[in-house]
């Protein structure tokens, strides 16, 4: 199934704001607390897993794609333990 053009554009504008919003959470890198850093860096994986899966979709290639949804479960899953352990210490 081929995505019509205007999508791609929209995909791939999605995807440069993708890029400048993972410019603000490598600021939060740096942090001194290493929770905080723990935190950052799962952001970080959501945020790159994100903008492959948007540049994928918009260019048409499906590894690419399919590489940043794998990438977004991972993150997601690492989300949910940090939630969970968070939860399970209080």
């Amino acid at each position: 199934m081929e995505i019509p053009t205007a999508f791609r554009w929209v995909l791939l504008a999605l995807a440069v704001l993708q890029l400048v919003s993972l410019l603000t959470v490598l600021r939060r890198m740096r942090v001194a607390e290493p929770a905080k850093r723990v935190d950052a860096r799962i952001d970080v994986l959501d945020s790159v897993s994100s903008l492959l899966l948007l540049a994928g979709l918009g260019f048409a290639h499906l590894p690419v794609g399919v590489v940043g949804m794998v990438l977004m479960g991972i993150a997601l899953l690492l989300k949910g333990f940090r939630f969970l352990q968070a939860r399970h210490s209080a």
